[in-house]
């Protein structure tokens, strides 16, 4: 059975469809999800979803770099109330983001503040890092020592998997693994040591080949996992045990 460590099933593509997605997962060997936060609002129906399928689905609580510039100090302090009250199984998803325009400023004094809050709860953090990876080894090494690191859609691509290793992280691999132009990711792949890999959607983004263009949902990561399992020259069931053991290990389910 394989775990998707990363889906969002709070999304208006998805959560009206909750159930037949749940069921479509199961018979694509998918039995545990973990849906994720990346603000109050949606860290808040994360947590709701959990209360209607307990021991299937878990959460994270998250305040995505991508929507700093909108995070008063309200938003914040919501959010931190809401990793304390809801039992999140981890703090994000949380890092930087150098694609959009948010303030890089204020992304750092957020991705920091959330490092904090997870140290005080002894909770692993859920990283995003798109297109900031020299900032965010520098910011994780310097604040985040001691702390479960995953690498949430792992794109920094085979050169950086040793650096990020040193800081003990776990590598999730989403979709883009199967696309014509991941090569990249498939090299990394290549590098990172099967204790150290787990499977995502990032459902309903980054659709895997070969339903890419649809809507993701979680039942697809099983398109991930057959991947990665050729990169690695497994079976797909030593890779399903495997990932699933890690992702249980990370996310203490």
């Amino acid at each position: 059975m394989l775990i998707d460590t990363h889906c969002h099933l709070d999304d208006v593509r998805l959560i009206g469809d909750e159930d037949a997605v749940l069921q479509k997962a199961r018979e694509m060997g998918v039995e545990t999800l973990v849906t994720i936060g990346t603000d109050e609002i949606t860290s808040a129906a994360a947590a709701k979803i959990v209360a209607r399928h307990p021991g299937k689905i878990y959460h994270t609580i998250g305040a995505h770099p991508s929507d700093v510039d909108r995070f008063d100090e309200d938003i914040l302090k919501t959010i931190e109330q809401l990793a304390r009250e809801t039992l999140p199984k981890a703090i994000g998803e949380i890092g930087l983001d150098y694609h959009h325009t948010s303030d890089k400023k204020r992304q750092f004094e957020v991705f920091e503040r959330m490092i904090v809050l997870a140290r005080e709860l002894s909770l692993p953090l859920v990283i995003h890092d798109r297109d900031s990876h020299d900032d965010l080894l520098r910011i994780l090494s310097e604040k985040a020592k001691g702390l479960k690191i995953l690498m949430h859609c792992y794109s920094a691509g085979p050169d950086y998997v040793e650096r990020f290793m040193d800081l003990g992280c776990t590598f999730s691999i989403a979709g883009p693994v199967t696309f014509k132009n991941g090569q990249s990711i498939r090299d990394a792949v290549v590098k990172i040591p099967l204790d150290r890999l787990v499977v995502e959607t990032d459902s309903p983004y980054l659709t895997p080949e070969p339903h890419r263009g649809k809507r993701n949902e979680p039942g697809y990561v099983r398109f991930t996992a057959e991947r990665v399992a050729l990169v690695k020259g497994i079976s797909l069931e030593e890779l399903a045990l495997a990932t699933t053991q890690n992702a249980k290990r990370f996310f203490n389910i």
